[in-house]
């Protein structure tokens, strides 16, 4: 207890000397001469290549020549490791990285400031892809300080304090409906919206579209075999578990072997209980997802398992059955809120593993009556049906910066 209190003191003193340096260099950084077709990308806090960033990136790659386009890499591994790939990055914190960042002009980024160097930002225009089409969960940093006692608040205010040095220029949307949902008051949050339609939905329609293999496919053992593909959200909550509620595994075994399916299980990495069992059925597969193996899992899956999770917007693009699982819905609610009916969502909400049994047993091998359901949230939340989202967006900033 007292080296966690004095961990937060140390973090607390740390923010503040932080943000008056990256007020300071922000400040500077606005004299150096932006170039309007030198382009930057970062995604997930520059620790990974993914998500619409990376789409978008790999689209003017092949497409825009006339565009200097470069990856922000936030550690030297990952930095090695993209260049190996032929992918212009630049290391974040070194000389090279600071002059190259200082010179863009328009910064695209997935998770907000922290995929970039802020204090190098200014007088340059930043635009927010996002990494979801749609929020299950609350998605607003104020209204989760709200329930915060006021020591806390002043802490987590203080962590975050250089964010209110500016705002986000753009946001981009998949579709009117998206951007109601995933807008919030958060200061920094996209003074401007443009529906544009989304890079990884590009993709996700082209793998769809697609007879070739792409870079993950989940094997099937025997003919018709189902895939049920398990993807729940993040948990804060060390006392929770989705093997709880029911959960054996000779139960699963029974089920999968009698219904000719497979399971695979991929928890998030940040939670924080991340005990995993361990398995012997060939039936049950636990797997660590990163944010691009999950895109290619989505074409190889028969039916989605998810609770909050973003991820059952991809998973409307192909046209399959999902499960909503509310194991412990009271408490996650109350801790996080919703931004969205769940009642609404476009497929059965279970309570426990027996009604999920129950649920695949119906939606695969009986009826399945959600089919209106999320024709109607696929219609809803994608504007564009076309594969040319990254052609648009590529075509505004162009006309925006004149080139």
């Amino acid at each position: 207890m007292f080296f966690a209190f004095l961990k937060k003191i140390f973090i607390f003193l740390f923010s503040i000397l932080q943000s008056i340096f990256i007020i300071f260099i922000y400040f500077f950084s606005g004299f150096k001469s932006k170039k309007k077709n030198l382009w930057c990308f970062g995604s997930l806090a520059g620790k990974e290549f993914r998500g619409n960033t990376k789409y978008l990136f790999k689209y003017l790659e092949k497409n825009h020549k006339e565009i200097e386009i470069f990856w922000i890499a936030k550690s030297r591994s990952l930095n090695l490791k993209l260049r190996k790939k032929g992918i212009n990055s630049i290391y974040a914190y070194d000389l090279e990285g600071f002059k190259k960042i200082s010179s863009a002009s328009l910064f695209f980024c997935t998770h907000g400031f922290v995929d970039l160097v802020l204090a190098l930002t200014r007088k340059a225009k930043i635009i927010m892809l996002g990494h979801m089409t749609c929020t299950i969960k609350n998605n607003s940093k104020k209204i989760l300080m709200e329930k915060k006692n006021f020591l806390n608040k002043i802490y987590e205010f203080i962590k975050t304090s250089y964010f209110y040095i500016r705002k986000i220029n753009y946001g981009v949307y998949s579709s009117n409906f998206s951007k109601e949902n995933l807008i919030t008051e958060d200061k920094w949050f996209p003074e401007n919206k443009l529906i544009l339609g989304l890079p990884k939905s590009d993709y996700l329609l082209s793998i769809k579209n697609s007879s070739k293999k792409n870079d993950f496919s989940i094997k099937k053992s025997i003919e018709n075999e189902k895939i049920i593909l398990f993807l729940p959200t993040r948990r804060n909550d060390k006392f929770f578990h989705i093997f709880n509620y029911g959960f054996t595994e000779k139960k699963i075994e029974e089920f999968a072997k009698t219904n000719n399916c497979k399971f695979f299980i991929s928890l998030h990495p940040t939670n924080v209980n991340n005990n995993i069992p361990n398995f012997t059925s060939n039936k049950i597969h636990m797997i660590n997802f990163d944010g691009n193996s999950i895109d290619n899992a989505l074409i190889s899956a028969d039916l989605l398992i998810t609770d909050y999770g973003s991820i059952f917007a991809d998973y409307l693009i192909f046209d399959k059955p999902m499960i909503f699982t509310k194991f412990d819905h009271l408490k996650y609610t109350d801790d996080n809120g919703l931004k969205i009916d769940y009642e609404s969502l476009p497929g059965p909400k279970v309570n426990d593993w027996n009604e999920l049994l129950f649920q695949i047993s119906e939606l695969l091998y009986n009826k399945d009556s959600f089919i209106k359901d999320r024709e109607k949230w696929k219609s809803d939340l994608y504007k564009f049906n076309d594969g040319k989202n990254c052609e648009r967006i590529v075509n505004h900033f162009k006309e925006l910066q004149k080139i």
